[in-house]
């Protein structure tokens, strides 16, 4: 056992014995020498706590105030801690775990296991086909004697099934970066004067002067803002890692993903919006609806026009990604010529998928007939103020006497869009 842990389970120790000091008695009866003792348990309690936290320095998993008391709480009681939440560390990160990973093998989910919390009569089942019924949105509940019946078959299948899901890449376009504050304050260039030329020896007092450029830049500031959901699994489903590790990564992770996702490319600004990439103004736009031409291709030029923009705008950005709409990618990749040949990689290509040598990537939160061109590295970063968090609890509505536990995901950031001008919104002309 660490050092660190041990001081954490004799704090435990402390906490069980002032509860069970004063447990039960009216505080009104209790005697002044009983008071004493329980006020100098508590403070040893406390003490051992502070040496808990300092040995445990730089380990994510100590937890708020809030998470600890939690956790002794129920080391005194005996009941399981409302409230119980999990980060992935940036160790755990570099190894590859997932979320779901690291959650079913963290202390709290163990210490809830094994609090016998999550067993419950109402959970068995025989062994039938039960037809599944949606009683509320989001809830997992089956039709048969009892909440999530359904997830209980002959042949036993571990983990949640995923269903088809969009791509989640939009984030990982953009440079991410962490912070420690609510609020973000940074400079974001508004212009761009380059007066930069060639000039020759100076020959007398009054000449040689070297030109003058100049960039200006506007002081932005941004709140950190929540995007964050919850919903219902059954005790016996919680009770199977295999079935919370896919809960958390194969589902709620996703969903989380695919809001940031939105709120990353359209947020209005708005709080607890995020201001998106679209709603930020300086960003360039591309409109080829009204063209003339009757050219299938002439999409494809545009994407390469939006290309010379980035390079050639304020920012003076290499681009490094577009992403467009899976409708609009299907139709690119469709294209053929006049021996219908397909002008990509084909259905048996293996090459990346790229447009004007820019990973393409398809994504939902961009519209059809759009895209978005840019230098998402050196033009906007991400900033992490706590990355996804996972807490469980029985205590929502009426779920203690349902056997139900809520599984509730949030994670926090804010956009920081530093040069607007390293992006191109691209508004395509309809296929021909």
């Amino acid at each position: 056992m660490s050092k660190a842990i041990e001081f954490r389970e004799q704090a435990a120790a402390k906490f069980k014995a002032a509860h069970d000091l004063v447990d039960g008695k009216d505080p009104a009866d209790l005697s002044a020498e009983t008071e004493e003792q329980f006020t100098r348990i508590m403070a040893e309690a406390a003490d051992l706590d502070a040496k808990y936290q300092k040995a445990a320095q730089g380990d994510e998993k100590v937890g708020t105030l809030r998470d600890r008391m939690d956790y002794y709480h129920g080391k005194a009681t005996g009941n399981p801690v409302n409230w119980s939440a999990v980060q992935m560390t940036a160790s755990e990160k570099a190894k590859g775990h997932t979320l779901g990973d690291q959650f079913v093998h963290s202390e709290q989910y163990e210490d809830l296991r094994k609090s016998g919390a999550l067993e419950s009569d109402n959970a068995r089942f025989k062994s039938e086909y039960f037809r599944a019924e949606t009683k509320a949105p989001g809830d997992i509940i089956g039709s048969g004697a009892g909440p999530g019946g359904a997830l209980v078959t002959p042949q036993y299948i571990p983990g949640v099934l995923e269903l088809p899901q969009r791509p989640r890449t939009v984030r990982d376009l953009f440079s991410n970066d962490t912070t420690d504050s609510d609020l973000l304050s940074y400079a974001r260039q508004s212009a761009f004067d380059n007066a930069a030329a060639p000039v020759a020896q100076a020959v007398s007092t009054i000449t040689g002067a070297k030109p003058q450029s100049s960039i200006a830049w506007t002081r932005v500031t941004t709140p950190v803002e929540t995007i964050a959901t919850f919903m219902a699994a059954t005790r016996r489903q919680l009770a199977d890692a295999g079935q919370t590790r896919a809960l958390i990564d194969n589902q709620l992770r996703l969903m989380l993903d695919l809001v940031e996702e939105d709120q990353l490319v359209n947020g209005n600004g708005t709080s607890p919006n995020l201001r998106g990439l679209l709603n930020t103004t300086g960003v360039q736009t591309l409109d080829y609806s009204a063209n003339a031409s009757t050219n299938a291709l002439l999409n494809l030029d545009g994407f390469r026009e939006a290309k010379r923009l980035v390079l050639t705008g304020a920012a003076r950005a290499r681009p490094d990604g577009v992403i467009v709409n899976p409708v609009d990618a299907a139709i690119i990749d469709e294209r053929k010529d006049t021996q219908n040949r397909y002008l990509g990689n084909g259905p048996f290509g293996t090459g990346p998928e790229t447009l004007w040598g820019m990973p393409r990537i398809e994504s939902e939160a961009v519209a059809t007939g759009k895209a978005i061109v840019g230098a998402f590295k050196v033009g906007a970063t991400v900033f992490i103020r706590q990355d996804t968090a996972v807490y469980v609890s029985d205590s929502h509505s009426d779920w203690f006497v349902r056997n139900l536990i809520a599984v509730l995901g949030e994670r926090r950031e804010a956009l920081a869009v530093y040069f607007p001008a390293a992006f191109v919104y691209f508004t395509l002309k309809a296929w021909a």
